[in-house]
């Protein structure tokens, strides 16, 4: 007994220090974390809350605070059956392309374009009753235990990627023992780890593990281990129910180049990132950045009475409520390319905004442009065209992009109001009264299903101004927008933001009630600058590019692929080298264009034809896996890449 007791020991001391290599030459941060760690645990300056037994042939995890088992059952008859469980079906996975309301049809939208051909004819042929993946590309472990479950499942289903997941760096280290990390990184598989981490930094891991091979993202596997990590659970949730490839089709930013060019031709001005950074024009001012949030209203009567003393910047939203309280924001920012915003910034005073600045994402509507034609107007491009002009940023909300274009201009001292990220607790409504926009939420606590993607689920977080609030996975998209900016902010700019709101708690935003701020407010002092002159003084009319030659590389990559649409397939494997070829050939060619933006069009089409072509091809279903089916893929696949590049011709010619 004591031999075999001294054979594991060396055994598992063996799987330990193999995995330590591992980790220093593949993940240095980790490593470092658990080397100092093990260090503590050695010199005795740190009590282990978990130790490694081995009781009957198996191992587990003592608590030795409180003397419980982490498994209390045999570990692996435990990770037997758990693999047992795991299949190549959609069971236990996040399921991302877009269905019916049947679950037995794909369905686009007007900005899939060219990709609508592909999902009409995968409709016809695929039997959505019977879906099973002939490989796992994407898997996600939400724990790791001692680890025999992971090494279990892997070995039975053997992911391309793998996403481990681990909220304590004592279980991780002990997990080190018992199983080889190395496995999950052998044979061109890719392993991501977060340990012990952040939530914005389990965020940014997950979203390398999206990017990385994201023509795979039509399903991710995951394996919850203990109930207690349910909220890993929830996160990975909302993370894929806003980062999804259909959820940013290629048509949008073939519409926004159409747009910039053309604002470009009109000669209108354009903000210069270099030059803002430069001069930094709201530096030492105190700004006041106003959101839709309900709880503008709390505040509404305060900010007429103080404006004077802040440089306010509003979204586009709220401005005919604030012409409603006589209050005049210095700035309005707008960034949504719907028609819909003519009707936000119409006044019932036409002099209402004449002091004002109105600063656009170069992606507006025909509509809104009429509306302000007379208005004092500025460009920030929606896509990083003209690189002599920078590049502000992408978010997907009017209240982040508000926040990040003050920072971006100088701004070190903000106050934000109304970005609640939450719904009114009583009503609930999403927006302050008399907003140009109107949504009431259900405001019942309602979890969804494990396998469900859905953004309606009501949820209770912690509050900025209360304990907690009540929101949903739609709204809470919010505060990841702005704690995913403010990390990106922090690390260009030193500044103070101070949130009044009434709503969920913003991490790297510092709480502030109401009347904190009123004691304050003897103390600020007036503005006394011309918003105007100095916007002009960091913006400029620029000179559109001759994309002559983009032209003649784009007429060649149509040539190519009409070439590679008639190509005679073989097999599957045939394909796909062949499609691989085209794209690398591509990509060689793109570099050579006068602009990125132009190579991504292409790549952006890939993205999002191929993530339901791979689907189709990693299906085990006699019909969709034969020449046929693969022949008549390769024809819509090739006819779709030659219409977004004559449109992409249209556009810069």
């Amino acid at each position: 007994m004591e031999k075999e007791l001294s054979d594991i020991s060396n055994t598992l001391l063996t799987i330990y220090n193999n995995n330590l290599k591992f980790l220093e030459e593949n993940f240095e941060d980790i490593f470092n974390r658990v080397n100092t760690l093990s260090n503590k645990i050695n010199d005795g300056t740190y009590k282990e809350n978990y130790s490694l037994e081995y009781i009957d042939g198996y191992f587990d995890i003592l608590n030795n605070n409180d003397n419980t088992w982490f498994y209390a059952t045999n570990s692996y008859e435990d990770a037997d059956s758990r693999a047992k469980n795991s299949n190549f079906t959609k069971d236990g996975s996040l399921d991302l392309l877009r269905k019916g309301q049947d679950g037995k049809s794909f369905i686009g939208a007007n900005s899939f374009g060219d990709v609508m051909p592909i999902l009409n004819y995968m409709n016809e042929n695929i039997d959505f009753n019977n879906i099973e993946f002939q490989k796992i590309y994407k898997f996600v472990f939400m724990g790791v235990g001692i680890g025999i479950h992971l090494h279990e499942i892997n070995k039975k289903l053997n992911p391309f990627t793998t996403l481990i997941i681990e909220p304590e760096l004592e279980i991780f280290r002990l997990s080190l023992f018992t199983i080889d990390y190395s496995e999950f990184q052998i044979n061109n598989k890719k392993l991501f780890l977060s340990v012990e981490d952040s939530k914005i930094d389990r965020t940014r891991m997950t979203h390398e593990f999206y990017m990385y091979h994201n023509y795979m993202n039509y399903n991710i596997k995951h394996h919850l281990l203990i109930q207690n990590y349910n909220y890993l659970q929830d996160e990975l949730i909302d993370f894929f129910s806003t980062n999804d490839v259909t959820s940013f089709p290629y048509n949008l930013t073939l519409k926004n180049i159409h747009k910039t060019i053309g604002f470009i031709k009109q000669k209108d001005r354009f903000l210069n990132m270099d030059t803002i950074q430069n001069k930094k024009i709201l530096k030492d001012k105190n700004i006041l950045v106003v959101s839709a949030g309900p709880s503008l209203d709390n505040y509404i009567e305060w900010i007429e009475e103080n404006q004077n003393k802040f440089t306010i910047i509003s979204v586009d939203v709220i401005v005919r409520k604030l012409e409603k309280h006589n209050i005049v924001p210095d700035i309005v920012v707008s960034i949504d390319p719907s028609h819909l915003c003519a009707t936000y910034l119409t006044c019932e005073d036409k002099n209402y905004l004449k002091n004002s600045c109105i600063v656009f994402l170069s992606q507006q509507d025909e509509e809104v442009m009429k509306v302000v034609k007379d208005l004092n107007y500025y460009f920030a491009q929606s896509i990083p065209l003209l690189p002599e002009l920078g590049f502000l940023g992408s978010v997907s909300n009017v209240g982040t992009y508000s926040f990040m274009l003050a920072c971006h201009l100088g701004a070190n001292k903000l106050y934000t109001i109304g970005n609640d990220a939450a719904f009114n607790q009583e009503t609930g409504s999403r927006y302050s009264k008399d907003s140009s926009c109107e949504i009431t939420e259900n405001t019942e606590l309602v979890k969804a299903e494990d396998n469900v993607v859905s953004s309606f689920d009501i949820l209770e977080v912690e509050g900025n101004l209360r304990d907690n609030v009540k929101t949903n996975r739609t709204l809470l998209t919010f505060k990841d927008s702005f704690e995913a900016i403010i990390v990106s902010l922090k690390t260009h700019y030193d500044f103070e933001v101070y949130n009044l709101s009434d709503g969920v708690k913003l991490e790297g935003f510092e709480s502030m009630k109401y009347d904190e701020i009123d004691k304050i407010k003897d103390d600020l002092s007036s503005k006394n600058y011309d918003i105007q002159e100095l916007l002009n003084s960091v913006s400029e009319v620029v000179k559109l590019p001759d994309y002559k030659s983009d032209i003649q590389i784009l007429n060649s990559i149509i040539s190519k692929v009409k070439k590679h649409k008639s190509i005679n397939i073989k097999s599957r494997d045939h394909y796909l080298a062949q499609k691989l070829d085209i794209m690398i050939w591509f990509l060689e060619k793109s570099k050579k264009m006068s602009s990125s933006v132009f190579g991504n069009i292409f790549l952006l089409y890939i993205e999002l034809a191929d993530i339901y072509v791979n689907f189709l091809l990693n299906l085990r279903q006699d019909n969709v896996n034969n020449i046929e089916t693969i022949t008549t893929i390769n024809k819509l696949w090739s006819d779709g890449v030659i219409n977004v590049l004559k449109d992409l011709k249209k556009s810069i010619s």
